[in-house]
């Protein structure tokens, strides 16, 4: 069996432990980092007798990418930048691999912050990250996709890996490239960090505050590649997070680590569970119940057909189900605070739509609506959730982001933070003059949707002009 085949039937098979020979030693295969078929595997293995990071190049122009990756991680370690050691290079008939130091306790950026790191810690990690990206630019070097999963952080110190998505040159990047690069990585920061990740850039570039509206669109900037990449391109078809099921009559995408078996027979007969399930909403337009997967609790919400006319309408184009579960799905990669969303359904007829359905993350929590108009909430806590929606609404601000309904009853009052809700009309993307008048309506609408009792609400009246300033912060 050539080597390329074995390496594909190991992925298969991970079970079974596979030996590989380099030359006079060999090294065994132990657990996939990451895999693209037919072309490359990073997997954890044992060579001489230590873990090591090994990484197989296949199929076209295997020898060139093994010995690009190669020369830059040499390079790489030439300049002082941290990086894992590389231990062996051998290029074998079909393939060929670089064994690399494994870096003992580590963890990737992004499963770091996953654990929402303190403050402190943050600014600490991010300083360290900054500052490698700069040495890597002041050497020439330029990280194609600083992605976080491509930093590692072991024993306080933090690693820049995959050697194969930077490209070098021999003069350090001018400012311009320096400063997109780290907007890129910056970008992928949840954007509830973004004040104090600015606080730190411009303490380490000794920058003055009349940068701050460059940075945030260069932000802008990359967040709207970014969605353009993984969230415009990937949401609707079968990747690596999502899995898609497709006949003449539905059409189905749910996240893969969501999607059991449970929830694949559930979803089968969506309208069975909502009527098994306690109704929360009955409109014309929608239908919304809390529903049971599996002793979980969820929300369901069917998108309802009015009348024959306006079926054929929207037969043409996106049900509200799919453009809510992009929204939803963007507003997470963001870091922006919304109910999860976890699968969307359409029903069809050939390339005509139908009904959808939309099955999200289920939150016990009031909505703004019932804080305001409850008596059960004392007069701290209302000052007090006002000061978190407020602070909901910058992030959209922030982000260019409207949401075409912001009504009271579209935002819950969760544990934490103001949560956002019902997403069919949010719109990204928009200029910075397209934007301001969307957020606008916004504001007027979120300010017109209380109890009667109340002209305005007067527990965010004094927020009004902040919000509706035409700077970003």
């Amino acid at each position: 069996m050539i080597l390329s085949d074995l390496l594909e039937y190991w992925i298969k098979n991970p079970n079974q432990p596979v030996d590989v020979e380099l030359g006079d030693k060999s090294i065994r295969l132990d657990k996939t980092l990451r895999h693209l078929p037919d072309r490359r595997l990073t997997c954890l293995a044992t060579w001489e007798n230590k873990t090591v990071v090994a990484k197989f190049f296949y199929g076209k122009r295997h020898n060139r990418q093994t010995m690009k990756e190669a020369e830059t991680l040499k390079a790489l370690l030439k300049a002082g930048i941290e990086t894992p050691k590389l231990l062996y290079v051998e290029n074998i008939k079909d393939a060929s691999v670089l064994v690399i130091e494994y870096i003992e306790g580590s963890i990737s950026l992004l499963d770091w912050l996953k654990s929402d790191p303190k403050q402190v810690n943050f600014e600490s990690v991010l300083t360290q990250t900054t500052q490698l990206i700069l040495a890597c630019h002041q050497a020439g070097f330029k990280l194609e996709d600083p992605h976080l999963e491509n930093f590692l952080i072991s024993s306080n110190k933090v690693f820049v890996i995959d050697a194969g998505g930077i490209h070098q040159s021999n003069a350090p990047l001018n400012d311009d490239s320096s400063m997109d690069n780290l907007a890129l990585l910056y970008a992928q920061l949840p954007v509830t960090r973004d004040i104090v990740a600015r606080e730190v850039l411009n303490k380490i570039l000794n920058r003055s505050s009349s940068l701050e509206l460059d940075w945030q669109q260069r932000l802008i900037k990359q967040r709207l590649w970014r969605q353009e990449k993984f969230i415009d391109k990937k949401v609707y078809r079968e990747c690596t997070a999502y899995t898609c099921e497709k006949s003449l009559s539905r059409f189905l995408v749910a996240k893969r680590d969501k999607y059991t078996e449970d929830f694949k027979q559930a979803l089968l007969t969506p309208d069975a569970l909502i009527e098994n399930g306690y109704l929360l909403k009955n409109g014309n337009t929608a239908t919304v119940a809390r529903v049971t997967i599996a002793g979980k609790l969820y929300v369901l919400k069917r998108y309802n057909i009015k009348k024959r006319m306006h079926s054929y309408l929207r037969g043409f184009v996106w049900s509200r189900a799919s453009v809510s579960w992009r929204n939803g799905l963007l507003l997470e990669m963001l870091g922006i605070p919304t109910a999860k969303s976890y699968a969307f359904i359409e029903e069809r007829c050939g390339p005509m739509r139908r009904r959808s359905y939309l099955l999200s993350e289920y939150i016990d929590a009031p909505q703004a609506w019932d804080v305001y108009e409850s008596e059960h909430f004392s007069e701290e806590e209302k000052k007090g959730w006002a000061e978190k929606i407020v602070e909901l609404f910058f992030l959209l601000k922030s982000t260019q982001i409207s949401h075409g309904d912001l009504k009271a009853q579209n935002i819950l009052c969760g544990s934490e933070r103001a949560i956002l809700i019902d997403l069919d009309g949010l719109k990204s993307g928009q200029t910075y003059g397209g934007f301001l008048k969307q957020f606008s309506k916004d504001i007027a609408r979120f300010y017109i949707s209380w109890p009667n009792k109340w002209k305005m609400n007067p527990y965010f009246i004094k927020y009004e002009k902040m919000l509706l300033n035409p700077k970003i912060d």
